[in-house]
């Protein structure tokens, strides 16, 4: 009995939601956009800077860009998040638009090959993740078949 119980409450919370939903695009209320998308959000990316010194603290910032740009939450949470991770989604929230995520890519790229003394890149998979996902090619990746047919779909 208790299992059938549990049933038709989350049943009940389901249809709930719908029937919200429902009536807020009913009555011509607009959900609340993703303030990701704002313009706001363009120029926090132009300010925001990058901290990382290693190739592992580059990759995982850059995992979390993606995570939050495919908006994976459940992988998200359970992330492991050093403090340029955090810093992202302290300042840019758990969503973000293709144009604020490539923006990160950009820039973290441009922290990693020319603000450090040492250029770091990220590892191969995370290329071509970044590649598929926003369109962005490194460029230790402009001559590499395999990153380029994701975005040049004919070669």
């Amino acid at each position: 009995m208790k299992k059938l119980l549990q049933v038709l409450l989350t049943i009940g919370i389901s249809f709930t939601a719908q029937s919200v939903l429902s009536i807020s695009t009913q009555a011509g209320i607009e959900p609340k956009t993703n303030l990701a998308q704002s313009p706001t959000q363009n120029s926090k990316v132009e300010q925001f800077t990058f901290d990382f010194k290693n190739t592992y603290d580059y990759a995982t910032c850059l995992d979390i860009i993606l995570l939050a740009y495919e908006k994976r939450s459940v992988e998200l949470e359970k992330a492991f998040k050093n403090d340029c991770a955090n810093n992202v989604l302290q300042t840019f929230g758990n969503t973000l638009s293709k144009d604020v995520a490539l923006g990160l890519v950009e820039s973290a790229n441009l922290y990693a090959t020319e603000k450090l003394a040492t250029p770091l890149y990220p590892s191969l998979g995370l290329r071509r993740r970044i590649a598929i996902n926003l369109g962005y090619v490194y460029d230790t990746d402009k001559r590499n078949p395999d990153i380029l047919k994701y975005i040049n779909p004919e070669s």
